[in-house]
């Protein structure tokens, strides 16, 4: 019998968690992109969104500081859009932070307060 390995989180599961973590903070709202296009089942393809590419997955805001959250699952690596997105995050003066895990996120949002 061979040993189960331990399976990673999706994407999806790690997003709905960060977002119920930061809701259920005082003093702090989170909203979830979506960026996904949209299913055309007359063409059966998916038709590009609207939204501007390169926005992170969660913008939420904690005591009046932004914090962008992208989050990446498995072998998933930032497009050179995200990238332009978090330059001019930080240059703005807000967070942007790549997330991979729940526990990730949650050691992150435990120290987030020294940070603002």
């Amino acid at each position: 019998m061979k040993a189960k390995l331990a399976t990673t989180e999706t994407a999806n599961a790690i997003t709905a968690n960060i977002v119920r973590v930061i809701n259920m903070t005082p003093k702090a709202v989170a909203y979830r992109i979506n960026n996904v296009g949209i299913w055309d089942a007359a063409k059966g393809i998916y038709r590009a969104g609207n939204t501007q590419k390169g926005l992170p997955d969660i913008i939420a805001i904690y005591k009046g500081q932004s914090v962008y959250i992208e989050v990446k699952a498995g072998s998933d690596k930032q497009s050179d859009f995200q990238k332009v997105v978090e330059q001019e995050t930080t240059n703005a003066g807000g967070i942007y932070i790549i997330i991979r895990s729940t526990d990730e996120f949650l050691y992150f949002w435990k120290q987030i307060d020294k940070r603002i």
